[in-house]
């Protein structure tokens, strides 16, 4: 039961954190940016990677990056990592080709 609450408290903290995030990227003009911000800032904090040392446990991925690369002595962050990377490619390739959908969009609607 631990763990659940763990988790309840990762999720918490989280959603706190974004909350600020949100407020503070109101300031980017630039919309897609702004989103960009936001959206890798989610991934990042709430993103899930397994536990080396347990089996069938998870801790946020930035977490198990910094455990495994900074604190332990034969840590390999490698798995996390690519989780991450893997994440925030997949923000950024869906966020450009919605830019790319909205962009071809308001061609078809200037062209008629």
């Amino acid at each position: 039961m631990n763990y659940v609450y763990a988790w309840l408290v990762v999720t918490v903290a989280g959603l706190g954190t974004l909350a600020g995030i949100f407020v503070m990227s109101r300031a980017i003009s630039w919309e897609w940016l702004r989103t960009l911000v936001r959206c890798l800032s989610t991934v990042i904090l709430l993103l899930p990677a397994g536990i080396q040392v347990e089996e069938d446990f998870y801790a946020p991925a930035f977490i198990v990056v910094l455990f495994e690369g900074l604190l332990k002595k034969d840590g390999n962050p490698g798995p996390a990592m690519e989780i991450l990377g893997l994440g925030c490619a997949f923000v950024v390739v869906v966020l450009l080709l919605a830019q790319v959908w909205q962009w071809v969009r308001s061609r078809r609607l200037t062209v008629k």
